[in-house]
């Protein structure tokens, strides 16, 4: 009869259990940190922040709104969450971003370019 070896039974010297299940832990903090972070930028941001693919306005030129949506994914989520373009009307957005620009330390023409994306955005869905 084969005898199966047991932790139990060939006991590991005393703090080395510990280390093993330290590197463990190390690991997987790892791992799931290598995960969040390829998420971060991509999916999430994406359901929020929809690209533009073409100019929705003569007067609003596409490299705006690409800067827009670069600012409002970058700086915006420095103090929370991406709320969804659609949760606020074009009325409401210009207000809410002049709002923000302040706390965030936008520029005018940021300021701008950020509405000119998200109003474009509206537009595009």
């Amino acid at each position: 009869m084969k005898m199966i070896a047991s932790p139990h039974l060939n006991p590991l010297p005393e703090g080395e259990e510990d280390a093993k299940r330290q590197v463990r832990v190390n690991r997987l903090v790892f791992v799931l940190l290598l995960i969040f972070a390829s998420h971060i930028g991509s999916c999430e941001t994406a359901n929020y922040a929809p690209r533009i693919t073409r100019s929705t306005s003569r007067d609003v030129d596409l490299a705006k709104m690409q800067r827009g949506r670069n600012l409002f994914v970058h700086r915006c989520i420095e103090c929370h969450t991406l709320p969804p373009i659609w949760k606020y009307s074009r009325e409401d957005w210009p207000k809410l971003v002049d709002e923000m620009s302040h706390r965030a330390g936008l520029k005018p023409h940021e300021r701008d370019a950020i509405v000119a994306y998200i109003l474009a955005a509206r537009k595009q869905m």
